[in-house]
């Protein structure tokens, strides 16, 4: 038997002239002179893959091209140490998407040190299998590419023109740009176009420009602050929030003081931050109609109440020798806010004369406000 198969071996041979043996052990395909292990004289095919979905690599691939329609993943097989060990082995990948491909080393093998690498769309790569295992660098990276056409719009929104990849193209799919903390800065002197690209008459010193042509709703801004028939407004610093326009006095919106008013007249001197128990709360920043009143019968002094740093709410003037009830009792006042947030109502008067009756006319005390304006 071994007879027969050694004369079959001679005969093949011996019909393959374009297989040559040089003495020193190469291989030769069409030369007769060989200079390496295997020396081709013509070209060289290899295995061929097309896929559309996610694929794990065997020992038959050598060229593997993707044209799915998502992100996919294509996974390296698991090194082996000893008979079997495929040191040399090549793997080329090509991704013909506008997606990614992410190449996984079987754990804990790494690719270059690194558990995968992302093949991006309209690229490639080749791995060469370095026949070590474990956690080794088991694979190398030969070469990363792009397949290059010129005005070739590469993925969302990139554009390749020769070998410059630049910015300009169509977006193929929904992009996130995750900021982690990070600022993203738009520098220079041009400008944001949102909706145009040509910037429009009076435009010239704008640093964005949004066109949505005839159709309103171009800009929306949600902070909690946003209401229907609110405005955008600025603090002194440019900040901005969505306030009320205007709400009228006469609308019967009227909030009402909160707290239990006390007598802040008792003390025998003069004095201004005398404790009302009585409390205002500024739901907004804007200016605000309040009225009050109140009966006090006293020898003559001047009396108030007031709210630190923004006015009073209510004043009178001495305007009788003997016991008398102060007037005017009802007052009107206007007052700016900048700020909203519970203020004090705070009261004083110029001496210490002490009133005859506090609080005992009718109607009793009454503090309310509205807002009119920002």
């Amino acid at each position: 038997m071994i007879k027969i198969y050694a004369k079959l071996c001679l005969a093949v041979l011996a019909l393959s002239p374009a297989i040559i043996f040089a003495q020193a052990g190469n291989v030769g395909v069409n030369t007769a002179n060989p200079g390496s292990t295997m020396d081709i004289n013509g070209s060289l095919a290899a295995n061929y893959k097309a896929v559309t979905t996610s694929y794990n690599l065997t020992s038959s691939d050598f060229h593997i091209s993707y044209g799915g329609t998502a992100d996919t993943v294509f996974s390296l097989p698991v090194s082996i140490s000893g008979d079997g060990n495929f040191k040399g082995r090549i793997y080329r990948i090509k991704n013909n998407s506008n997606f990614k491909i992410t190449v996984n080393a079987a754990a804990p093998e790494t690719i270059n040190g690194n558990i995968s690498i992302s093949v991006p769309a309209n690229q490639s790569v080749e791995l060469v299998s370095t026949g070590l295992s474990g956690a080794n660098s088991t694979w190398e990276i030969l070469s990363m590419g792009t397949i290059v056409n010129n005005n070739m719009t590469a993925s969302n929104g990139l554009t390749v023109s020769g070998t410059d990849v630049k910015l300009g193209g169509t977006l193929s799919q929904a992009s996130d740009i995750a900021t982690a903390g990070n600022n993203l800065s738009i520098s220079g002197t041009g400008k944001v176009l949102v909706g145009t690209n040509a910037v429009p008459a009076g435009a010239a010193s704008a640093k964005i420009v949004i066109d949505n042509g005839t159709t309103n709703g171009a800009l929306q801004i949600k902070d909690g602050t946003q209401q229907l028939g609110y405005v955008l407004t600025s603090d002194a610093n440019g900040l901005a929030t969505w306030s009320s326009t205007v709400t009228t006095a006469f609308a019967n919106n009227w909030t009402p003081y909160a707290g239990t008013l006390v007598n802040p007249y008792t003390g025998g001197i003069g004095a201004a931050g005398l404790n009302t128990g009585v409390q205002v709360t500024i739901p907004a920043k804007g200016w605000y109609f309040f009225r009050c009143g109140i009966a006090i019968n006293s020898d003559c002094n001047d009396y108030f109440f007031y709210i630190n740093g923004i006015g009073d709410v209510w004043r009178s003037y001495c305007g009788s020798n003997t016991a008398a009830f102060i007037f005017p009792r009802d007052q009107n006042r206007v007052l700016y806010f900048a700020v909203p947030g519970t203020y004090n109502v705070l009261a004083g008067k110029t001496n210490g004369i002490v009133p005859v009756s506090f609080n005992a006319g009718n109607p009793s005390f009454y503090l309310d406000f509205v807002k009119f304006q920002n």
